[in-house]
């Protein structure tokens, strides 16, 4: 147990060793006797221009007298630290942290301040403050300037999937239509053929026409899947699955669990656009034989996980394409507070798992910039 000459030298080596606004306080009675402050002991000169007070003005004062109506949360800490040296409880016996840190806007001193508080002595608690308004507002900024920037990336998402649309319809519309009645017109011509080889060849180019108007379906729905606005989500992602089926020979198996709630298309068109890239990378990179998609519905978010059997990779083996669209996806995430997590082994396959909320009724995943 120091003495009380110690523990005047310890505050006073503590006192003169700090530059930024310091201020020594100890524990006292409230001024009504019904609960516990804080009185004013020491005070520098940096503390003083932050109050805009004299030393002697606030030497012997209570804090909350000073600070009233200020960030109360604030005063309750700073004494559980003088008095326990943590501002949280702690089980019994375990180590404890005898400083507290605390940041926020006061409306007392004007501006966004740090609190550093500790506890050198029990009943005795230091503070520091530090003025922090201009790295708060450049840090406002950042995050102003980078939300627009997300904002711009899913923009530009939706901007390209409205694209895609339009090529989708016009080669549905337009060019499909052209090929199947020229189609029509082929198979009229050859039931109308009576020579053996003009016969055969007409029938070579009637194969060819079904071939290439098979390619330019399977091409439409590859840019743009039709179901994702007649019919929902989920369709268009099972649909997807079965396109992999027939055209790729992977087994693509779609689960889902809950209901799909009304979604905006911006949410939709999004959503389905980070798993489309996630199975054309397993398409791509995994070599895989199965792919598992499972979409979770709940109350306030959706959880999207894709699951394959390929060959993995390590983090720091990531190859660099697949990383690529990966990192991407990631990114978009950012701009409406989803999250990605991704496991995976060399020869054990990869699973990615994404958490989007789910934007509030006639709400989109999008803000307005």
């Amino acid at each position: 147990m120091m003495s009380s000459e110690e523990q005047r030298l310890v505050l006073d080596a503590i006192y003169q060793s700090i530059v930024d606004p310091v201020a020594i306080c100890r524990i006292v009675e409230s001024e009504d006797g019904k609960h516990k402050d804080l009185v004013y002991v020491k005070v520098n000169e940096a503390y003083e221009r932050i109050n805009g007070m004299k030393r002697e003005e606030l030497v012997g004062r209570m804090y909350s007298s000073i600070w009233a109506g200020d960030r109360e949360d604030w005063v309750g800490m700073m004494i559980r630290v003088a008095e326990t040296g943590s501002t949280r409880e702690q089980e019994a016996g375990s180590p404890r942290e005898r400083t507290g840190f605390f940041e926020g806007e006061s409306s007392v001193a004007p501006g966004f301040y740090q609190l550093f508080t500790f506890s050198p002595i029990p009943g005795w608690v230091v503070l520091i403050f530090r003025d922090m308004e201009e790295w708060h507002k450049v840090a406002l900024t950042l995050k102003k300037k980078e939300r627009l920037l997300r904002n711009l990336t899913s923009k530009l998402v939706l901007a390209e999937e409205k694209t895609r649309r339009q090529i989708a319809n016009t080669l549905h519309d337009r060019i499909g239509y052209s090929m199947v009645s020229m189609l029509h017109t082929l198979r009229g011509l050859e039931e109308r053929q009576n020579d053996p080889a003009g016969k055969e060849e007409v029938q070579r180019t009637i194969d060819e026409m079904e071939k290439l108007i098979q390619e330019v379906r399977s091409f439409t729905f590859d840019i743009s899947p039709p179901s994702l606005y007649e019919v929902g989500l989920e369709a268009a992602v099972e649909a997807r699955c079965d396109h992999l089926k027939s055209q790729q020979g992977l087994n693509c198996v779609f689960r889902c669990e809950g209901k799909e709630p009304p979604l905006d298309e911006n949410t939709k068109i999004i959503l389905y656009q980070m798993i489309h890239e996630l199975l054309v990378n397993v398409v791509k990179h995994a070599t895989a034989a199965n792919v598992f998609v499972k979409i979770r519905w709940g109350g306030k978010k959706v959880q999207i996980v894709v699951e394959d059997d390929g060959r993995g990779f390590t983090k720091n083996k990531k190859r660099q394409s697949s990383g690529i669209g990966l990192f991407s996806i990631k990114e978009r995430l950012h701009s409406f507070g989803g999250s990605m997590n991704i496991l995976s082994e060399p020869e054990h396959g990869t699973t990615v798992s994404i958490v989007v909320p789910l934007p509030p009724e006639r709400g989109a995943l999008l803000p307005d910039a």
